[in-house]
């Protein structure tokens, strides 16, 4: 009875985070949701500049602003003096599959980058304690594949501190399924990395399902999470 029951605390944990329940406060809300999303402002010309100076050139001219998602970080992930402007995050998705997520810091100079992923965004959650969790979109052959990246802003700046699979579906004979979420707390620099696995017949029956987790400790020496 045991590994049902896990099983179906892992589904639990994973349905809590695609609702932004687990991670912390959704910022933008996955693809598809067209509701406004928290913490959204007007797009800077620099911005969309920079951004397609990012990208290969065979993009660059569909880079519009109406395109880039735009967003203000929370105060409080930011170590700066409350006369700076916010951080922005701004994101931009071509076609599905190509895309670009960055973080700009705010300085005495004006905004620099200083964090991109040249994914598209899928969502992006703020979790306290300066930590912000994105999740990107990559493409994979014969499925679907999304990805988990944890963030944290240091006093070198933003650093990826970890990263993890987030969504993977794999389509054969059988359907190979396996979803991933973080918990972290914030005030004791600790996360919790939930996975669940399942296979799937041709007629959507579950064959196996395998759920586990990893306790990890943020290293402050190597800026990771580490087991």
């Amino acid at each position: 009875m045991r590994k049902p029951i896990w099983g179906a605390v892992a589904l639990m944990m994973l349905v809590l985070a695609g609702l932004g329940l687990l991670a912390g406060r959704l910022l933008i809300k996955p693809a598809g949701h067209s509701e406004q999303a928290s913490g959204a402002s007007a797009v800077p010309a620099w911005m969309v500049e920079d951004m397609r100076e990012r990208l290969d050139a065979s993009l660059r001219s569909r880079v519009m602003p109406e395109r880039v998602h735009v967003m203000r970080l929370p105060p409080d992930t930011q170590d700066q003096p409350a006369s700076l402007p916010a951080d922005l995050a701004g994101s931009v998705t071509l076609d599905g599959e190509k895309g670009l997520f960055v973080v700009y810091a705010s300085g005495e100079g004006g905004y620099r980058a200083a964090y991109s992923k040249a994914e598209p965004l899928f969502s992006l959650q703020y979790a306290g304690g300066g930590y912000l969790v994105v999740t990107t979109v990559k493409p994979a052959s014969g499925g679907q594949e999304r990805v988990l990246y944890v963030l944290r802003k240091t006093a070198s700046g933003y650093r990826e501190v970890w990263s993890g699979m987030a969504h993977r579906h794999k389509q054969g004979e059988t359907t190979e399924l396996l979803d991933g979420t973080v918990q972290i707390d914030p005030m004791r620099h600790t996360m919790i990395y939930f996975r669940l696995e399942r296979t799937l017949d041709q007629t959507g029956l579950s064959r196996m399902e395998k759920s586990s987790y990893e306790l990890l400790r943020y290293n402050e020496r190597t800026h990771r999470f580490e087991k």
